[in-house]
């Protein structure tokens, strides 16, 4: 049985410093803000709902996904936050739990900024918590 430990903290806590001198030590990292960007990637099942929910206008020329125009549209209007994370908070739910599952290592990280927020604290066996300056 793997081990899985939910490592947590604010913006600029020290988590990507803890986890990757972890990850140094051979332990897995699953990072949720890399998952969150993966799911929305070009081709990707998230991408295609998104663009069926917004509109054309959160599509770049190259078909990629148009962060800054979305960022500042759902910042606006809560309503379309609440639209895009419906879509993409279960996709990142599936895929961070396909990367646990496929861990073939005895212990793996899960990084995650929301790990209670998302409830994502389920998870995992245990919870770390980073706050340093």
């Amino acid at each position: 049985m793997t081990f899985i430990l939910g490592l947590t903290g604010g913006i600029g806590s020290g988590k990507s410093a803890a986890s990757t001198w972890f990850e140094t030590q051979g332990i897995t990292i699953v990072d949720a803000d890399i998952v969150a960007r993966e799911v929305v990637e070009k081709g990707q099942p998230a991408l295609q709902k998104i663009h069926a929910a917004f509109g054309d206008w959160v599509l770049l020329e190259n078909g990629e996904l148009n962060r800054r125009a979305l960022r500042e549209h759902i910042f606006k209007d809560p309503n379309a936050r609440q639209t895009l994370e419906h879509i993409t908070h279960p996709a990142i739910r599936q895929s961070i739990i396909h990367q646990l599952q496929s861990a073939t290592t005895p212990y793996v990280i899960l990084v995650s900024p929301l790990l209670f927020e998302t409830n994502q604290h389920e998870l995992v066996h245990h919870t770390l918590l980073v706050d340093a300056d």
